[in-house]
């Protein structure tokens, strides 16, 4: 049974925004699928950056919202031929 996405707040973080989020992600129940965070506006070239492949977490779409974005992740399972996610580029 899945629970309702989660939607974290850090648009108030500027620093360390990466990894906390990456420990939000990775601390997440096991049956939590998707997780939101919500962001300040005007960083989505950065995200995009910096979440590549081979991680248990995609990042799947950066949405505008008012005043902040809203940055979705979804769970994927770690490919053993494919650790990297190379195929799907």
């Amino acid at each position: 049974m899945t629970k309702d996405p989660e939607l974290i707040d850090v648009q108030h973080v500027t620093c360390g925004l990466v990894p906390l989020m990456q420990t939000h992600l990775e601390g997440s129940d096991p049956d939590v699928d998707t997780v939101s965070f919500k962001v300040r506006q005007g960083i989505q070239t950065e995200l995009w950056n910096s979440f590549g492949t081979g991680s248990r977490w995609r990042l799947t779409e950066i949405t505008s919202d008012l005043f902040f974005d809203v940055a979705t992740f979804v769970r994927v399972e770690v490919s053993e031929l494919d650790p990297l996610g190379l195929i799907d580029f």
